[in-house]
């Protein structure tokens, strides 16, 4: 198999462990604002670790010249993901708030794809992505009705 098919899997199950994580924290920071707070505070001390081991102690930000406006607001949506899935966690429980998460990230990728969206490369909706939205629809639909 594909290791980055792999390596996909894995980053998918990170998905109800950042959701049941953020959510355990909630009680003690007594606002989904504030556990998102934590949460890319701590995230953005780790990748900054990350980025002077790699970089040797060195960090660079000239080459972020010229990069598109829109290309930064990366953080304020998954700021707005984190309390959302807090939030959600706590009303619906991991499985259904995931599971409402994963189908409409599947729709909107797939939108994404066909129409090229934000710079990402036009990949046409087909039969085959058709099967996978009736499929994932189809799982959601069974989640919900339990």
């Amino acid at each position: 198999m594909n290791p980055r098919l792999l390596f996909a899997v894995a980053v998918g199950l990170l998905l109800p462990v950042q959701f049941a994580l953020n959510s355990a924290l909630t009680p003690y920071t007594h606002s989904p604002v504030a556990t998102a707070a934590v949460s890319y505070t701590v995230g953005a001390l780790f990748l900054t670790l990350g980025l002077l081991i790699a970089g040797r102690g060195h960090l660079s930000f000239a080459p972020l010249h010229g990069a598109p406006v829109w290309s930064f607001l990366g953080g304020l949506v998954g700021s707005a993901y984190v309390v959302s899935s807090v939030v959600l966690t706590r009303s619906l429980g991991a499985a259904l708030a995931v599971s409402l998460v994963i189908a409409a990230q599947v729709i909107a990728s797939l939108v994404f794809d066909h129409f090229g969206v934000l710079g990402l490369p036009k990949r046409p909706f087909n039969r085959q992505r058709a099967a996978v939205l009736v499929l994932v629809l189809a799982g959601l639909g069974l989640q919900v009705l339990r």
